[in-house]
């Protein structure tokens, strides 16, 4: 194999990361998604971490969190805070293996040019039961204009990836958001490692 055109094609996509414009209507879903999380996770992995909401109430909750992204200027931004971030590709993470209790994966995953090498990843990082969150915008005509996605697929289709990456689906649910005349569905999946 000729990794080193793979490692051309991956650094020609990092020169497109940009930072995510902040929503509060993200923020509504964030607080409820992140309130469903209990004590028994210690230890969070938050993939592609944003604009920090996620990662901001982990901490304030007393958990350990360890965020991850591909934008420089989010990595700075978040480290001059104080918070353990990483510039780090989801398809490469650079932690030892059975690290996390729980992989947070908001709306990052339809930015991965290999979905399923970046959920083996996740499996290999989560601890014996541990729990990854994964919520993806549904394959509408919208979310596929956007430059930076490059996996959107079906309910279906997601599902059939994550059973194949060694994950079994303990939780889904559609969420309808309307936004400025936009009117779009996320996919929420809470999946648990085999």
């Amino acid at each position: 194999m000729n990794f080193k055109r793979l490692e051309t094609y991956l650094n020609e996509i990092q020169k497109t990361v940009y930072v995510e414009p902040d929503f509060d209507y993200h923020h509504k879903i964030s607080e409820g998604l992140v309130n469903q999380v209990t004590d028994k996770f210690k230890d969070i992995l938050d993939v592609g971490f944003g604009q920090g909401y996620s990662l901001k109430k982990f901490k304030e909750r007393g958990f350990n969190v360890k965020g991850i992204t591909l934008s420089e200027q989010e990595y700075r931004d978040f480290e001059i805070q104080g918070y353990d971030v990483n510039l780090m590709d989801m398809s490469f993470l650079d932690f030892d293996d059975e690290s996390f209790d729980l992989v947070w994966c908001r709306h990052a995953l339809e930015h991965s040019v290999m979905p399923f090498i970046s959920l083996k990843e996740f499996r290999r990082v989560l601890r014996r039961g541990g729990v990854l969150f994964v919520e993806v915008p549904s394959d509408n005509v919208a979310q596929i204009k956007n430059p930076n996605h490059y996996s959107l697929f079906s309910d279906h289709a997601w599902q059939e990836l994550f059973e194949k990456a060694g994950f079994d689906l303990t939780h889904r649910l559609q969420t309808r958001v309307i936004h400025q005349g936009w009117d779009d569905i996320y996919w929420q999946y809470w999946l648990r490692k085999k």
